[in-house]
C-alpha cells in the first residue's frame, strides 16, 4: 500500500464528508449521526493502517557474558578445563543435572563431556533472578523482524572494513574490530548452515534466514564456535566469541550477507553503526519483573 497515496485519498475523502455535512445542515439528526460516523471510521482506517505497518516490530534481548541461550534456555557456555569448578559444582551452582546438561548438549549418556568443548549450562530461576539484582540483565532493543542487527554490541568495538575492492581484491563483508572473547550474536532468527574451521575465515558460523528472502549471514574469525549445523537460533543469540583465527590483522568479527552464494552489502541490511551511542540504541534492561 501507498502511504501517501493512502494519505491523500483519506484527506480528499474527510474534505468531502465535511461539506457535505455543511450542506446537509438543518437535516435530521440521524443523518448527521450516520456522516459522522462515516468520518469515524475513516480515521480508525486511517489508525488500523498505521498499527499495521508496525507489526514487524519486534523486541529483541541480546546475550551477554552473563546471561546467553541454546535451545530456548537461558544459561552460560562454559569450556569445562578453562574454569577452577569440577562438573559437579557446576551443576550445584547453576542448580541444573548432568542429565539436563547432556540433553541440551546433545551428549549421549555413554558419551564423554569433553573438558576442551564449550558446553551450555542451564540455569534454574533463582540463579537467573540474582544475575538480574546484580544489574547483569541482557539489553533489549527493539527491532524490524525483516532487517538484521549487528552481530556485536557497539560498545569496544568499530568498523573498520566495508564491502569493496581491498588489496586488489573484494573484501566481501564488513570487518567489526574488538576485543578478543566479545559476545558473536545472531543477526536475524535462522538456522545453523555451518558451523566449522574454514580456510581463511578461520572459525566460523553460517546461518540460513528463511523469512529474510533466504539469504545467509557468516560471522567469521572466532576463537569458539557454541552453535552445530542444524540449531535454530534466535536474533541476538551467542554464536561464539570473536578471535583473531583465519587470516586476519587483528581481532576482529568479519561479517557477510549473501544471497544464492552472491555477495550482498550486509549495510542494506542493518541500522547504522553507532559506535558512541549504545544508551539510545537499548530500550530497556532486564529486571527481575519481566
Amino acid at each position: 500500500m501507498n502511504f501517501r497515496k493512502f494519505t491523500a485519498d483519506l484527506k480528499s475523502n474527510t474534505r468531502f464528508l465535511r461539506e457535505f455535512l455543511a450542506a446537509q445542515k438543518g437535516k435530521n439528526q440521524m443523518k448527521r449521526k450516520t456522516i459522522l460516523s462515516l468520518v469515524g471510521a475513516s480515521a480508525l482506517i486511517f489508525l488500523s493502517w498505521k498499527s499495521f505497518a508496525n507489526t514487524y516490530l519486534e523486541e529483541v534481548k541480546v546475550d551477554n557474558q552473563f546471561i546467553q541461550t541454546y535451545q530456548s534456555r537461558e544459561g552460560i557456555w562454559i569450556v569445562p578445563g578453562k574454569v577452577k569448578e569440577s562438573l559437579e559444582d557446576l551443576y550445584h551452582k547453576f542448580g541444573t543435572s548432568e542429565r539436563e546438561v547432556r540433553l541440551l548438549n546433545g551428549i549421549h549418556d555413554s558419551g564423554k563431556i569433553q573438558n576442551s568443548e564449550p558446553v551450555f549450562f542451564p540455569y534454574n530461576a533463582n540463579y537467573t533472578r540474582n544475575l538480574l539484582l546484580e544489574d547483569k540483565g541482557r539489553e533489549i532493543f527493539t527491532s524490524d523482524a525483516r532487517e538484521l542487527i549487528w552481530p556485536l554490541s557497539f560498545k569496544y568495538s568499530r568498523v573498520t572494513s566495508r564491502l569493496g575492492r581491498r588489496w586488489n581484491a573484494l573484501h566481501a563483508g564488513v570487518d567489526i574490530a574488538c576485543p578478543n572473547g566479545s559476545v558473536v550474536i545472531a543477526a536475524a532468527d535462522g538456522v545453523v548452515s555451518d558451523s566449522k574451521r574454514d580456510g581463511g575465515y578461520g572459525l566460523r558460523v553460517v546461518l540460513s534466514h528463511p523469512q529474510i528472502n533466504g539469504i545467509q549471514t557468516l560471522y567469521a574469525h572466532n576463537s569458539l564456535l557454541f552453535v552445530k549445523q542444524g540449531d535454530k537460533v534466535k536474533k541476538g543469540q551467542v554464536l561464539a566469541l570473536s578471535g583473531n583465527t583465519g587470516h586476519t590483522t587483528g581481532p576482529h568479527v568479519h561479517f557477510e550477507v549473501r544471497y544464492q552464494n552472491v555477495v550482498l552489502n550486509p549495510e542494506h541490511y542493518l541500522p547504522p553503526f553507532l559506535a558512541d551511542k549504545e544508551s539510545q540504541v537499548a530500550i530497556a534492561k532486564e529486571t527481575i519483573q519481566q
